[in-house]
């Protein structure tokens, strides 16, 4: 166990072999990944870096002014090398992309690890539900920028239904105000 007290409060706790749900918003909640190409540049860069990590990743989702990751570091100490990264080049990527050199795009990102296997799939299936939850879509089917297509073409769609019956999303979340 290792704790990072550059600047956070509370300082991240990074644990070997722990599994981890991440959540990061944009500087004032501002809606900067404002089109599919925005959020195609941070899809791509985070597939990226699960693989240059060794990243076991198991969801994600990206919207307009946030994202959540569900994923297994590594090492407990790659977390914060991972999050440096993904916001750095996503942060390059867009900026170029809107020719706003130096603009701030991300503010911060809260981590949470993962309690037991209730938790985990609870944070699975809010995750995947997240777009329809801030109103981006009607359904989880018709967001592309998240893991949930992924599953639906693996798995199918009723192998996730049974992961949402069997646990659901609570109110629990409900400190997402994004």
């Amino acid at each position: 166990m290792e704790w990072s007290t550059s600047q956070h409060r509370p300082p991240h706790l990074y644990m070997g072999e722990a599994w981890y749900f991440v959540t990061a918003s944009t500087v004032n909640k501002s809606r900067i990944l404002s089109s599919d190409a925005h959020l195609k540049i941070w899809a791509d860069v985070l597939l990226s870096l699960v693989d240059e990590f060794r990243i076991n990743l198991t969801a994600w989702v990206v919207l307009s002014n946030h994202y959540h990751l569900l994923f297994l570091p590594q090492a407990g100490v790659d977390l914060g090398k991972f999050m440096k990264r993904l916001h750095g080049r996503t942060s390059h990527d867009m900026n170029d992309l809107d020719q706003s050199r130096g603009r701030q795009v991300w503010y911060s990102y809260w981590d949470t690890c993962i309690r037991g296997e209730k938790d985990f799939w609870t944070r699975f299936n809010y995750i995947h539900y997240n777009p329809v939850k801030h109103g981006y879509v009607q359904n989880t089917e018709s967001w592309a920028f998240s893991s949930y297509p992924h599953y639906v073409k693996d798995d199918g769609s009723e192998w996730l239904d049974n992961r949402l019956q069997d646990f659901p999303v609570y109110d629990l979340f409900d400190d997402d105000k994004f």
